[in-house]
């Protein structure tokens, strides 16, 4: 990986901290051991987060990269965290794939949904989601 897109995903991990703390309440910071230890982009303190966050950052493309759910999903195995991928392309907005089974929990529903199943969402709805599963997971 070149010394400019390390910038660039370093930067875009700085970028999606704040509004997650404004949204959700959780104060996350950079996993700067992940290169040697492993684990997601993003992680929290506080022990109820559920989530696992890569944040991906690219110049152009449709859609997230199937390597970078592949990445997400390594770093949750012997965990208890949940998949969340965070991307943007430049000059477009930020973007999150979750899987539907955690959706679909926090909203009431059903999980005999395919493990492998995701759907992504914008983040506004990512928050909602989260606050969701966050209050669901606790009654």
């Amino acid at each position: 990986m070149s010394a400019r897109a390390k910038t660039k995903g370093a930067g875009g991990e700085r970028e999606i901290i704040q509004p997650i703390f404004d949204n959700l309440g959780y104060r996350l910071k950079r996993n700067l051991d992940q290169t040697r230890s492993g684990g997601a982009d993003l992680i929290c303190d506080d022990p109820s987060f559920p989530f696992a966050i890569e944040v991906k950052r690219r110049r152009d493309g449709w859609t997230h990269a199937p390597a970078w759910w592949q990445q997400v999903e390594e770093a949750c195995k012997g965990t208890r965290m949940l998949p969340v991928l965070i991307y943007r392309f430049d000059r477009r907005p930020w973007r999150c794939v979750m899987r539907v089974n955690t959706i679909s929990f926090a909203l009431g529903g059903t999980l005999d949904h395919p493990a492998q199943l995701t759907c992504t969402i914008d983040l506004d709805t990512f928050y909602y989601i989260a606050r969701e599963f966050i209050s669901a997971r606790a009654a």
